[in-house]
């Protein structure tokens, strides 16, 4: 078996057949799609059982009950037979003879993984999404493409659809599964690992998968403590960090990175529970105040006062409440 498709669904009645079609019109006699059911409650369950059996190379898997995204492509995963691997998500789709072209670019590669682009959809609009900058040559060291800390990088493009991987060379290193504690931000620690464990990568001009922006069903809508999975993420990355050779270095871009995604957080607490907010500002600040003090300043050092000031005070309220 050259390819297994990983493909998790979770209440996607309304986009599902779309992407079974597109794993349809790419089927071929040495790939495999696993389509695992992440115990869906609208409907998704039924179109699965009529249309998966109708596909070349598909198998059914359903959860009996919800596990979330990170169990969910687990699972696929511990079942795939192929010697390379790629994920599509329910709500997104293929061109037709995309993962043809994904498979002959990594046969010829040679290397750990690949990254693709991607074509970004907003109702009927449509918007090619280039992968960071990289030379789209190969192989490249993974770890030479997790920086510049102001700069867009592969860290700043956590889809891990968009890219297809050596399964074997993955496992031997550690890094095939996902945290399943993780019900958001799965995608970042994961690619942390790829890029500080494996040997090679590369960068290719494909665009062919699809995918759906602003999806009222996306887990990025919740309002809810889900919405916080990013910072157990981060804590997991900096832990991945601390055992590189060059971690000190490039713990720089993750703290970057991090102090990015609380300010935007912060920006949209009104959107989120009560609680959620809460949780944000304290669980937000305790982090900033947990990790090497001497990055947080050098990161601070080099961002727009607009955003450090945020920074700043999130971590002074909440040593305040802290000495009440």
């Amino acid at each position: 078996m050259t390819l297994s498709v990983i493909v998790a669904m979770c209440d996607v009645r309304e986009f599902c057949r779309t992407a079974l079609r597109s794993l349809a019109l790419n089927a071929r006699e040495d790939f495999e799609f696993i389509v695992v059911d992440d115990c869906s409650a609208d409907g998704t369950s039924e179109i699965l059982r009529e249309m998966v059996p109708g596909i070349p190379g598909a198998v059914l898997i359903r959860n009996e009950r919800n596990l979330g995204i990170s169990a969910t492509r687990n699972i696929g995963l511990a079942a795939a037979r192929g010697r390379f691997f790629t994920f599509l998500d329910g709500d997104d789709w293929y061109a037709p003879g995309y993962l043809a072209e994904l498979v002959g670019w990594m046969s010829e590669s040679g290397v750990d993984f690949l990254r693709t682009g991607h074509v970004r959809v907003y109702g009927r609009k449509r918007k090619i999404v280039m992968a960071p900058l990289a030379p789209r040559a190969l192989p490249l060291d993974p770890a030479d493409y997790i920086g510049p800390v102001d700069a867009s990088t592969f860290m700043d493009y956590p889809q891990s659809w968009a890219g297809i991987y050596d399964r074997e060379r993955l496992r031997e290193a550690d890094a095939l599964f996902f945290d399943e504690s993780l019900r958001t931000a799965e995608d970042r620690p994961w690619f942390y690992k790829l890029h500080l464990r494996m040997r090679s990568f590369g960068v290719v001009d494909l665009h062919g998968i699809f995918y759906r922006r602003d999806v009222s069903t996306s887990l990025t809508k919740v309002p809810d403590e889900r919405q916080l999975d990013f910072l157990p993420a981060f804590r997991m990355i900096f832990d991945e960090l601390s055992h590189h050779p060059r971690g000190y270095e490039l713990s720089f871009k993750a703290m970057r990175t991090l102090c990015a995604l609380i300010v935007i957080h912060l920006g949209r607490e009104e959107q989120y529970e009560e609680l959620t907010r809460d949780l944000l500002r304290a669980r937000g600040a305790q982090i900033l105040f947990d990790l090497p003090q001497d990055i947080l300043e050098g990161t601070l050092a080099g961002m727009d006062s607009a955003r450090v000031t945020k920074l700043r005070e999130l971590m002074s309220q909440h040593q305040g409440a802290a000495a009440r």
